[in-house]
């Protein structure tokens, strides 16, 4: 009896140690996969970050599924000290994307949609405005920009029908 007792003492904290690494596992898995929808551009996109990986994806869909293959519209985002990236859409051209990457930390996958990059300083979607004595370029009100910073983990976006300032997009279940 005391063998058992010795013996539950010795197992339980390396049982109770296995379990809190898978949870942390699991918990990290979810928490770097995430979808969206921008009912304004009426599509979906998926923010997956493969764990232990330099690189994450963003996914795009006219649809709700959205798995990560060639026949899937994607980026792939390579982890960098400045991997913020703008995808800018014009609701007129429902069938493309444009990409701001400043720092090129990008690959593209093509399917249905048509990607393009561009730059920050492209007059056609934005204009140049001095805020506090210091030149930036502000997207016009024509176009929906969403924005992915910190690696993957946050996204925004900016409607001029909903506000000037960046609106924090919330993940759907």
């Amino acid at each position: 009896m005391k063998k058992k007792i010795i013996l539950f003492f010795l197992l339980f904290p390396l049982i109770c140690f296995i379990v809190f690494i898978a949870y942390c596992y699991v918990s990290a898995i979810i928490e770097r996969n995430k979808k969206y929808y921008f009912p304004q551009i009426e599509t979906y996109l998926r923010v997956y970050n493969p764990p232990f990986n330099k690189y994450g994806y963003v996914i795009f869909s006219k649809d709700s599924l959205l798995p990560l293959s060639e026949s899937v519209d994607y980026v792939k985002v390579f982890k960098s000290e400045t991997s913020q990236i703008s995808f800018i859409f014009n609701s007129s051209e429902n069938n493309k994307i444009y990409i701001v990457d400043r720092w090129n930390n990008t690959e593209i996958n093509q399917a249905d949609f048509i990607i393009e990059k561009i730059d920050r300083t492209d007059t056609t979607f934005f204009e140049q405005e001095s805020i506090a004595g210091m030149n930036t370029h502000i997207l016009k009100p024509l176009y929906f920009e969403i924005f992915v910073e910190g690696f993957l983990q946050s996204v925004f976006f900016i409607d001029y029908d909903i506000s000037e300032c960046p609106i924090k997009a919330e993940p759907i279940k």
